[in-house]
């Protein structure tokens, strides 16, 4: 998931039409305020997506109201950093989350006036299971909405830390009388791997290329 740290890169979705996913959520601005309601929200969206895949969540993007356009930004609506602060944000993550979330970062981004900004929340996989204390539910990123998880689904979360995380770098090295394909696998989790299988399918026209 590619994380729009640039105002133009934030407008750039808005005319492409990126549709929310599992790992992409937009909320406009008036989803931040100091309110026991909205407090829940926040940490039912950011804990759900932690639960998941991990992703983006912007604050100060607004969804269309179009039902056939439903999921889809259609224009910034700025938050005035005076009266809801980076800071706020990250206290009510923090203060609403268990157990905290590892790596969690919120990227302010100014929409051209002095005190007008988006904010990006980078929200990484986590370890665990993660619990919104303010219902004191698990929930999960389903399509495009925050659900509450069941049972073995927060089992399964929970177990994330118990088994290896392997990624595979895949890349084309160029010699002088042949092409060669290497791959690297890198343990991106907690736990050692004392061994890693993987199966590599190229096309036919590759190979004999």
């Amino acid at each position: 998931m590619i994380v729009p740290k640039t105002l133009e890169e934030i407008n750039q979705m808005i005319a492409d039409g990126v549709e929310e996913n599992i790992s992409l959520d937009y909320k406009a601005a008036d989803a931040l305020q100091n309110t026991d309601g909205k407090k829940k929200e926040i940490a039912k969206d950011v804990s759900a997506m932690a639960n998941s895949a991990g992703g983006v969540i912007i604050y100060g993007v607004k969804e269309s109201d179009d039902e056939k356009r439903k999921h889809l930004p259609e224009t910034i609506t700025p938050i005035d950093c005076r009266t809801f602060s980076k800071e706020q944000l990250e206290q009510i993550i923090n203060g609403n989350v268990s157990p905290k979330i590892e790596g969690l970062l919120i990227h302010p981004i100014s929409t051209g006036n002095e005190f007008d900004v988006v904010y990006v929340v980078e929200v990484p996989q986590g370890d665990t299971a993660h619990q919104n204390t303010k219902d004191r539910r698990y929930y999960k990123r389903q399509n495009f909405i925050s659900e509450p998880m069941l049972d073995h689904e927060i089992r399964d979360v929970m177990n994330r830390s118990e088994h290896p995380k392997i990624e595979l770098l895949f890349e084309i090295v160029k010699e002088t009388y042949e092409t060669n394909l290497e791959v690297r696998p890198f343990n991106i989790g907690r736990v050692y791997a004392n061994y890693i299988n993987f199966f590599v399918v190229l096309a036919e026209e590759l190979v004999e290329g």
